[in-house]
């Protein structure tokens, strides 16, 4: 959950922090935040509005797809009378709340508790552990989820690297994402199509489109991967053909610079 300036009450916290927290489904929460999402979060959500992911791309999210749609008066698009429409498929965000979550390439972890809203009715304690709170709301494959795509990323920002300095870097990654929505089928959206990625892969693989959620992320991320090293060992190829070559008055050989 991305703050529309949410304040934080404790920092620094692990999985055996004393914590407590039950919702009382007054749905303050649900108003008034920019709730993030990541590839494996929209194939949920999508699956569960019966849509290809483009379509849902398209029609409930803005930013490149990765942040929900709200409504004028602030409410997310799936609060409806009855609550979350889509409770059982919600974003990690909404099932950590009111905790935060914060991982670090190194693997590291740390949790922090925001402070509630001031119309939240929700029951704050002490009697139990954040780790008790994340198996209560089944967060565990949306945990693991994040941290493969939070690799993959950092994957995806080693490629671009090299194709950018550091003034164009934003630019790079742009054309990174183009360059891969271009090599497999996936329109304009790169890599947040997942559907349009898998159904290329399975197509190139020839193996069936999963019906799995899982199986088809773990699909889209060896898709992406697959790209990424085709991309890096072309990276290399050029950069091998691109060494300039020495020049020199003793009427030695020349040789490449480097060897």
């Amino acid at each position: 959950m991305n703050g529309m300036s949410l304040p934080l009450r404790r920092t620094e916290l692990n999985r055996e922090t004393p914590f407590f927290f039950s919702c009382r489904q007054c749905l303050s929460c649900c108003s008034n935040k920019k709730i993030q999402v990541n590839p494996y979060e929209i194939a949920r959500l999508a699956a569960n509005r019966g849509l290809p992911t483009a379509d849902f791309v398209a029609r409930y999210t803005h930013d490149g797809g990765t942040l929900l749609n709200w409504e004028e008066d602030g409410t997310c698009v799936f609060l409806d009378a009855q609550g979350c429409s889509v409770h059982p498929d919600r974003p990690l965000v909404c099932r950590l709340y009111p905790l935060g979550r914060h991982v670090f390439l190194s693997g590291a972890e740390s949790f922090s508790e925001i402070e509630p809203d001031r119309e939240c009715k929700g029951a704050y304690g002490v009697d139990g552990r954040i780790v008790d709170y994340l198996n209560s709301q089944d967060a565990r494959p949306f945990m693991e989820a994040a941290d493969r795509y939070l690799n993959l990323f950092w994957r995806l920002y080693q490629v671009l690297e090299r194709q950018a300095v550091e003034a164009n870097k934003q630019d790079a990654i742009v054309n990174v994402f183009q360059n891969f929505a271009a090599d497999d089928g996936a329109g304009d959206l790169g890599l947040i199509d997942v559907d349009a990625i898998v159904a290329s892969y399975c197509n190139k693989a020839g193996i069936p489109f999963p019906k799995d959620i899982n199986e088809k992320i773990s699909i889209h991320i060896q898709a992406v991967e697959a790209w990424a090293n085709h991309s890096r060992r072309i990276g290399k190829h050029e950069t091998k053909k691109g060494r300039p070559i020495a020049t020199t008055n003793s009427g030695k050989k020349p040789h490449k610079t480097g060897d």
